[in-house]
């Protein structure tokens, strides 16, 4: 690995010094690096080559930050067909492998080839409104189709390869990816899914039928979404950055487009960050 591009939430504050210090170890050990422009400002790096989306070809993108930072960095680039990295700065850190501590010495061992590599399935998400694709999406995690402010249900009839589903009567819908599978999904009720599986979750919030339980499908299925409610405040939220208002007889339509390769440490394993990061399964 020659080419590596440093990225982080834009406007996060505090890791300005960590940033700094590991771009200039980057470039101890003679590494090409890469800044955005935006983060190459705030932090005060005057002499950088610059990072553009699909226009700079890197071998690896570390990620500095939480879960959070990896998400917004996903909708920032969109489809990256880079490997990422990722140095936990936030607190659960489920996506960022190593904190700050550790970031030299990990790194000499990626470089030398000591790593693996998962692959993350990612989703494809257009609104259609009155026969017209208005808008087009990428979620790592999840798309969520919920109500806004007023506490009532809303009505939206799903519909998987054409072949009706259900009608869900619930607070709103989750859609995840594997990956997606231990975040909001999993605070909703819905399972745990090893990552590499090519599967969708869905899973109803707070659904007003007992037996409208979250369900598994394979990911080469696609998924349709009407909203059937016909009041204003009803959203889709995208990995929880970016955010639409839905209209009454709005169609969503969900596909799996691709994945994102994430690079692990050989003795990190899905079933001990589990454990290490949700206390799953322990006494």
């Amino acid at each position: 690995m020659k080419r590596i591009a440093i990225t982080s939430k834009r406007h996060a504050k505090g890791n300005e010094k960590i940033f700094r210090s590991v771009y200039s170890y980057l470039i101890k050990v003679g590494k090409e690096v890469y800044v955005e422009k935006q983060i190459a400002e705030q932090i005060g790096l005057k002499e950088y080559k610059e990072y553009v989306r699909g226009k700079t070809g890197v071998d690896l993108i570390l990620v500095m930050g939480g879960d959070g930072t990896i998400l917004s960095v996903v909708q920032r680039l969109k489809k990256l067909n880079t490997r990422i990295f990722g140095i936990n700065m936030g607190t659960l850190g489920f996506m960022s492998e190593i904190p700050p501590v550790q970031i030299n010495k990990t790194l000499d061992k990626i470089f030398v080839g000591h790593f693996t590599v998962d692959e993350r399935p990612m989703l494809r998400v257009e609104i259609e409104r009155k026969g017209k694709i208005i808008k087009k999406y990428h979620a790592l995690n999840e798309a969520v189709i919920s109500q806004a402010t007023l506490a009532r249900l809303i009505h939206l009839r799903t519909r998987v390869n054409d072949r009706k589903l259900t009608t869900y009567e619930a607070d709103g819908l989750i859609i995840a990816t594997p990956t997606g599978s231990t975040a909001y999904s999993l605070s909703a009720g819905g399972p745990i899914v090893y990552p590499s599986m090519n599967a969708f979750i869905i899973t109803p919030i707070c659904a007003n039928t007992f037996t409208q339980k979250p369900i598994v499908i394979p990911d080469s299925k696609q998924i349709e979404i009407v909203v059937e409610t016909d009041y204003k405040r009803i959203n889709l939220t995208i990995d929880g950055q970016e955010s639409k208002a839905l209209q009454y007889k709005d169609h969503i339509r969900i596909t799996r487009d691709g994945s994102i390769q994430f690079v692990r440490l050989p003795n990190e394993s899905f079933f001990s960050t589990l454990r290490e990061k949700l206390n799953w399964g322990e006494k």
